[in-house]
């Protein structure tokens, strides 16, 4: 178990904009944390905060093949990203969107030597009904149910995760961030009583983007992505950065 927060905070500047990201999973009987926190740097005049997560990379253990690839990018990019989770067992990921593409690069990587490629894709909400098609069976009531929740006509289009040519997952975007209460009204019905309760701790949180595996997936579960605008704080672990989530969220109202 490695010191995650630790090693994000080597990329903490207050004076610009960056954000931090975290994320739940559930299925109809099943409540998943998940211990794996992206930052997401947005660009300085200088480009300075994109060298340092060059060191990081380089620090964690990652392909040199990749940290040129992130190099190469420091002057196109819009923003770059890094998940670090907090076991070895998970993949550690890098994303850069540049400017003028409508989708954004993904790296993952467990080990010094190898690395997968992963694009993420956006569409409008007229490609969401088509890329729906794509959700796991099993995950198909999901969606029915909150397409009749009051929030979801704020939605603005969808993301879809493709690796090797194949979609691995589908997002709904819902970049005016209503709160989760509005999804778990309407799927109080189908979870099973504990996950509901597990969830219900997050009711008042901003809910941007909601995933959904695809037909790819054996055990096919839905993630919860929330996310906040770090300042002059910056958490030291999970607890702290749900607990900052809801704080945010309050001072915010």
């Amino acid at each position: 178990m490695k010191n995650t927060y630790k090693l994000l905070r080597t990329l903490h500047r207050k004076d610009i904009k960056q954000l931090m990201e975290w994320s739940v999973q559930f299925s109809r009987d099943e409540f998943i944390p998940r211990y794996k926190p992206t930052i997401y740097l947005y660009p300085d005049r200088q480009k300075e905060t994109f060298r340092e997560l060059s060191n990081l990379l380089r620090f964690v253990g990652t392909s040199e093949n990749l940290v040129k690839i992130q190099e190469e990018s420091i002057l196109k990019s819009m923003y770059q990203g890094i998940r670090i989770p907090e076991s070895d067992d998970d993949y550690k990921c890098l994303y850069i969107h540049e400017e003028g593409y409508s989708y954004i690069h993904s790296y993952r990587w467990k080990d010094k030597e190898n690395f997968d490629r992963c694009y993420y894709r956006f569409g409008l909400n007229d490609t969401t009904k088509q890329n729906m098609n794509f959700i796991h069976p099993e995950l198909t009531e999901f969606c029915d149910v909150l397409k009749n929740g009051k929030a979801y006509n704020r939605l603005f289009g969808n993301w879809i995760q493709e690796n090797q040519g194949n979609i691995r997952e589908i997002y709904l975007s819902f970049p005016s961030k209503p709160k989760l209460k509005w999804m778990l009204d309407s799927l109080q019905s189908i979870l099973k009583d504990e996950v509901y309760k597990q969830l219900l701790q997050f009711k008042d949180l901003p809910i941007k983007n909601i995933g959904f595996d695809s037909v790819m997936e054996k055990n096919p579960k839905v993630t919860l992505y929330f996310s906040i605008l770090l300042s002059d704080y910056f958490p030291t672990n999970h607890t702290q950065l749900v607990q900052l989530t809801h704080d945010y969220n309050l001072n915010m109202r």
